[in-house]
């Protein structure tokens, strides 16, 4: 088996107040959509999502994990958190030459500050799970191949949390601009701020 585990904790700064922060993130089935590598599978319920990681690893190896999860929004500690969901219809693990199927476990924690106009967002991400090892890889040691894995996961994740950032982000700021009101004479709009970004 081949144990994967990556993590990365995340600071980033939103572009407008508490409430409209929240309310932004919280609407997850389309937040959710500006992951990379992670598409949704199925919606069990509310807050309820069956999601697929698939990623090409070392130029060959076709990697899917599936991951039941459950949203939830803990208004007295202003925090969005994404935990797994028991009870979903099992993965089958399987391997074949280039693919790897399995069943892991996906986390996230999003703590929502007020700065005035603007929401500091502390933002946590881990995923996990125990893949198949392929034949090709037979000759490796497993302690060299969970290793080489931890790497992959740890770079792939830091990948898909800084990308949700910049799409969310981008995305809300694309949705005020085209709700603005237009100004009455010519004139050229302000070019939009930097994101401020800060990874532990």
């Amino acid at each position: 088996m081949i144990t994967i585990n990556g993590s990365t904790h995340q600071h980033f700064s939103f572009p407008d107040d508490l409430a409209a922060a929240v309310r932004h993130y919280r609407d997850f089935d389309t937040i959710f959509h500006f992951l990379p590598h992670i598409s949704m599978v199925h919606k069990y319920g509310p807050g309820q999502y069956r999601a697929l990681y698939h990623t090409i690893e070392l130029g060959v190896y076709r990697v899917k994990i599936f991951c039941d999860l459950a949203v939830r929004f803990d208004a007295a500690a202003q925090t969005l958190i994404v935990s797994p969901l028991a009870g979903g219809p099992p993965i089958k693990q399987s391997v074949s030459v280039q693919a790897l199927v399995a069943q892991g476990y996906f986390n996230s924690r999003s703590i929502f500050i007020g700065r005035g106009e603007e929401t500091e967002i502390d933002y946590h991400l881990r995923l996990s799970a125990a893949l198949p090892k392929p034949l090709g890889l037979s000759l490796i040691p497993d302690a060299v191949m969970n290793q080489i894995a931890h790497s992959i996961t740890e770079w792939r994740i830091h990948e898909i949390a800084s990308g949700f950032i910049e799409r969310s982000v981008r995305e809300y700021r694309s949705q005020t601009r085209r709700h603005a009101p237009r100004p009455a004479g010519p004139g050229r709009q302000p070019a939009p701020e930097p994101l401020s970004l800060r990874i532990d």
